[in-house]
């Protein structure tokens, strides 16, 4: 063998040797323990080392309480450990919402997923000096000086339980989280940018927490409230299924009819709508209820005084065939058939009737008609979209920042007046209805 033939064997012996080195150094193994930690309001921090370094691919699978969908977050390692940070400041998550998270490595073809780890978001923010105790099925959460409210709150708890048990047929299928939140901040800030402004309690039963403000109303309000929104929570697991969500008027209706186990007030408002501007199909209150005052006390005022037709002409062991007709996955009229043994239509039909009511007929559709709006002809602007003859703006806008545009005022005050109606005839739903919302 010649000089150069023995040079270039050693370099690609060498070579080779360095290759398979450094493949020993870089390969992925396994995962070290994960773990996670989050601040409110501002993100969640996903950490795991990687024995014998990075593989080809990594990711964060990502599932939260309530829903069955994983979440498949692609993420970059940095040399031996890798770090994934939700950002949860753009996107509003629930307090006490529980996240299960793994990792998941791609390497040679093979998936190595790590052992699974288990995050509670929790609201930790400045001053919210949390302390708990478990009463019964709940947890009741407090701060500051709030044990004597929240303790009560808890013994409502097993009460509203036990009625919302008997009344539908079912058990509570796990514990309840209560967080009594003193000052109004604090209670919107962890409800978030959805909440109305009305609003003093809400029920979150996909993740079984419910949060109460105690200047959301009178003492004896909130009692009731506290009824109203751990039903909405046993109604859930009475009613679960992997194809839709109850109707919302039957959700409400049962909720509200177990504060008092009576239509009692409820039926008023049916009665006095029913002879005035008339009755909502139940259709129309499946999905969400209506903004407006009258649409929601209506809402929640038909569904309660439903619920309480089916027990005066069914009895109470209707409502529970019908909770045991949705769970297997029936549609609401299913449902109500298989409890009531009538059809849905008629069972609508008998309640207006019961009212002196005609059954609502849908609303015909207005045809769009052409648009009356002029126009340009072809050559009216120039290239530079300006009319022939009209005085070109000046740059860098229609108006300077000190002068401003005289013509938009009108417009803008006409604007803003309407905003403020709005914004009043919304705040005046401070109902012991409207101020419900369940999650």
């Amino acid at each position: 063998m010649g000089r150069l033939s023995r040079c270039l064997s050693a370099g690609l012996v060498a070579a080779a040797a360095a290759l398979a080195g450094a493949e020993d150094v870089a390969a992925f193994e396994s995962f070290g323990n994960p773990t996670a930690d989050s601040t409110y309001g501002e993100e969640m921090r996903f950490e795991v080392d990687l024995r014998g370094g990075a593989p080809e691919r990594l990711q964060l699978l990502l599932r939260f309480a309530g829903s069955d969908a994983a979440t498949v977050v692609p993420v970059e390692p940095s040399g031996d450990r890798a770090v994934h940070v939700l950002d949860t400041s753009v996107g509003y998550i629930t307090p006490n919402t529980l996240v299960t998270y793994e990792w998941r490595a791609m390497d040679g073809g093979v998936a190595v997923v790590s052992a699974p780890g288990i995050l509670r978001y929790e609201d930790d923010r400045p001053g919210l000096d949390w302390q708990q105790e478990q009463l019964g099925e709940a947890t009741v959460h407090w701060y500051g000086g709030a044990e004597s409210q929240a303790r009560r709150f808890g013994e409502l708890t097993a009460i509203g339980v036990e009625r919302a048990e008997e009344f539908l047929g079912t058990e509570l299928a796990g514990p309840v989280d209560v967080f009594v939140y003193d000052g109004q901040e604090e209670f919107f800030g962890a409800l978030g940018p959805g909440a109305r402004e009305w609003t003093g309690a809400a029920a979150y039963p996909e993740i079984r927490t419910i949060f109460m403000w105690l200047g959301g109303g009178s003492p004896g309000y909130l009692e009731q409230a506290m009824i109203h929104e751990v039903t909405h929570v046993v109604f859930h697991d009475a009613t679960d299924n992997p194809f839709h969500l109850p109707a919302r008027w039957l959700n409400e209706g049962i909720a509200t009819w177990s504060e008092t186990r009576n239509d009692d007030g409820e039926r008023e408002i049916v009665s006095s709508e029913a002879s005035g501007s008339g009755l909502f199909a139940f259709d129309a209150i499946t999905e969400q209820f209506p903004l407006g005052e009258r649409g929601a006390l209506l809402s929640y005022a038909q569904g309660t005084s439903m619920v309480q037709h089916i027990v005066d002409q069914y009895g109470t062991d209707a409502v529970a065939a019908i909770m045991d007709a949705l769970r297997d996955g029936a549609s609401d009229a299913e449902a109500l058939e298989a409890g009531t043994g009538v059809p849905a239509d008629e069972l609508y039909a008998d309640f207006y009737a019961s009212f002196g009511a005609d059954t609502p007929q849908p609303v015909a559709v207005n045809p769009m008609q052409p648009s009356t709006v002029d126009r340009p002809t072809a050559g009216s602007l120039d290239p530079g979209g300006v009319p022939p003859g009209a005085e070109a703006p000046p740059p860098g806008g229609p108006a300077s920042p000190t002068e401003p545009n005289r013509g938009s005022e009108l417009p803008l005050v006409i604007l803003l007046a309407a905003a403020g109606i709005g914004a009043i005839a919304l705040a005046v739903v401070v109902s012991r209805r409207a101020d419900r919302r369940q999650a």
